[in-house]
């Protein structure tokens, strides 16, 4: 989650409204320490995630998610369905 000071925040609000209206959250600071959080109205985001994003688990910018990077190797003689099926477990 992005970190702007107030200073800034203030100066370019229109800017950092927009984002957040496309489903951004930022931290607002003040010299440097976290002071609130501005979100989304309509919090989407379930609360286990939340959590997870507050203690710096996870990070998150908004976005849908991009995928994977990573690709499971195709053995000979298994199927699409059974890798799946494996990969799920």
């Amino acid at each position: 989650m992005e970190q702007v000071g107030i200073r800034k925040m203030k100066t370019s609000l229109s800017h950092y409204i927009k984002r957040v209206k496309q489903g951004e959250s930022l931290i607002i600071t003040e010299r440097g320490r976290p002071v609130t959080r501005l979100m989304p109205a309509e919090n989407k985001i379930p609360p286990n995630i939340t959590a997870m994003l507050d203690k710096g688990l996870a990070s998150w910018a908004g976005g849908k998610p991009l995928g994977a990077n990573k690709y499971l190797p195709v053995q000979k003689g298994r199927s699409i369905a059974s890798i799946v099926e494996e990969a799920r477990r």
